[in-house]
């Protein structure tokens, strides 16, 4: 059992040929078990924070410190989106991997970290001048910095990643946010405004960069001997254009809504589009790390890799599909309490962009089969049609303010889920059919609950009940129906996931 330590083989530890192994076939199952009974109800504490965290600052800060950080966040993202160039998913996906190779890849990262750190320096007052924000100027110099640290963690957390340690990702993570959720809640409440905001960015990364390296057991040297890189450079060349891409497709919104309605609209807008990402955020951080070392360890088993899929869809669609449609029936109280009165215009943003996620925690799973097949072309390709797709559908939008971009956005989004499943199915030699006939009778238990929800909402409207309570009876109802239709819809589905509860309470 290699826990503890990076697994080697053929080799002394620490040698220039080290080999660090995929798990081998037979421990997949187990350490996929182990690391969704850790991750999972880690995640869920790292969303408890995170929201509690918003919902303190959103009292203290403006919509408008929201805006300008979301404007400095379209240069940020843009630049964290090919920060790693490729190589964490790199050093994940491939069977064998040599620790001169692991050292090589990491000097490419920090060095590239170093790039991007300085770009962000010098387009500064540029970015600036564009938004007619001079301020932009001084927080996305700070903010810039985050990006070295997060270049310089690639390659350890790759390895996590590769070794399956979601315990140890995660609570790294938990720790790491909620020491700078309390920093920012300090600095908010001290009057700082926006720098809060900064701070929080900057302390997290910091924190996670550190802790990256004595939890994955790799500390980098200088490469020994020939690099012998090229095949994961190219993949990585691939993986990073296709971020770039898929950047443009997540934040060409924010651009628009920045430049043509202001820092007021765009922090409403920001807002509702942190709330929206949550269930596919807690889906893509608990199984992309199961999913995509334990396929690529099933790749040579096609019948395993099928049914490792299917189990993994069955469970995103459960997790990310219901909560993305309660979060649209609930988006009235959850925009009260979360954020208060003050915040109410996200209200239909919120709905709109909630649509449109209703399907996004199962197409995310594209990106991870072409990972797991090793097909970085056609992952660049599936990425410039979802691109276009957005792009047309936010321009389409922007004159109708952020309500219309949410809008088209969720329109796009429902038309190109299917495509973009079709292709990724294809390239790493699955049925489609087959993940079809295990979620829909997922989605439609969640679509079940959110009609019901709808109808208890009007009900409690009627009858003044006060938003605490409305909220709570909305929740209650909606968890009753959908636990029941899923008992009725998805019997075998339902078994699962009591197991999983029963087995998650043994575990407390």
């Amino acid at each position: 059992m290699q826990s503890a330590k990076l697994q080697r083989v053929q080799s002394e530890p620490g040698s220039a040929t080290a080999v660090f192994e995929l798990p081998l076939q037979a421990q997949v199952s187990r350490l996929a078990r182990r690391g969704l009974n850790w991750s999972i109800p880690l995640l869920v504490a790292r969303n408890v924070v995170s929201v509690a965290a918003t919902a303190l600052l959103a009292r203290m800060l403006s919509p408008n410190d929201y805006g300008l950080m979301a404007m400095v966040a379209t240069i940020t993202v843009l630049a964290q989106a090919v920060s790693d160039f490729g190589l964490s998913w790199a050093t994940v996906q491939p069977e064998r991997l040599e620790r001169n190779q692991i050292d090589a890849l990491f000097l490419v990262n920090c060095a590239g970290g170093l790039f991007l750190t300085a770009l962000c320096f010098l387009v500064a007052p540029y970015v600036a001048e564009f938004y007619r924000r001079p301020e932009l100027t001084r927080i996305l110099c700070a903010a810039g910095g985050t990006l070295f640290l997060a270049s310089v963690a690639v390659q350890p957390n790759a390895l996590l990643l590769r070794q399956m340690k979601l315990k140890e990702m995660n609570l790294s993570a938990l720790f790491s946010l909620s020491v700078a959720a309390l920093a920012a809640v300090l600095a908010a409440r001290a009057g700082l405004g926006y720098w809060a905001l900064v701070l929080q960015l900057m302390l997290q990364q910091g924190l996670t960069t550190v802790l990256a390296f004595p939890l994955s057991g790799y500390f980098p040297k200088f490469p020994q001997q020939g690099l012998n890189i090229r095949a994961l450079l190219t993949f990585g060349g691939f993986s990073a254009a296709y971020g770039l891409v898929n950047y443009f497709a997540r934040n060409l919104d924010n651009v628009l809504v920045g430049r043509f309605w202001g820092a007021a609209a765009l922090g409403y807008y920001s807002r509702a589009y942190f709330l929206m990402t949550l269930p596919g955020m807690l889906v893509i951080a608990a199984f992309s790390g199961v999913l995509i070392p334990g396929l690529s360890a099933l790749r040579k088993d096609p019948s395993r890799l099928q049914a490792g899929y299917l189990r993994a869809i069955r469970w995103i669609s459960i997790l990310g599909c219901s909560m993305a449609v309660g979060l649209a029936v609930t988006a009235p109280e959850i925009v009260d309490v979360i954020y208060g009165p003050k915040w109410h215009a996200l209200v239909p943003i919120l709905l709109w962009l909630s649509a449109a996620s209703i399907l996004q925690p199962i197409q995310n799973t594209a990106q991870w089969l072409y990972i797991v097949a090793g097909r970085g072309k056609g992952m660049l390709a599936m990425g410039l049609l979802v691109a276009g797709s957005a792009t047309l559908a936010f321009v389409i939008g922007i004159p109708g303010g952020p309500v219309g971009v949410a809008r088209a956005y969720a329109v796009s989004n429902t038309l190109i889920a299917y495509p973009v499943l079709a292709m990724s199915h294809r390239a790493c030699g699955l049925d489609i059919r087959k993940t079809i006939v295990e979620s829909s009778p997922l989605l439609l238990c969640a679509l079940i609950m959110g009609v019901v929800v709808s109808v208890v909402g009007k009900a409690c409207d009627t009858a003044h009940i006060e938003l605490h309570s409305r909220l709570a009876v909305k929740v209650s109802a909606g968890i009753t129906v959908y636990l029941v239709g899923l008992k009725r819809l998805a019997p075998s589905a339902s078994d699962e996931l009591w197991a999983y509860l029963s087995a998650l309470t043994s575990l407390s």
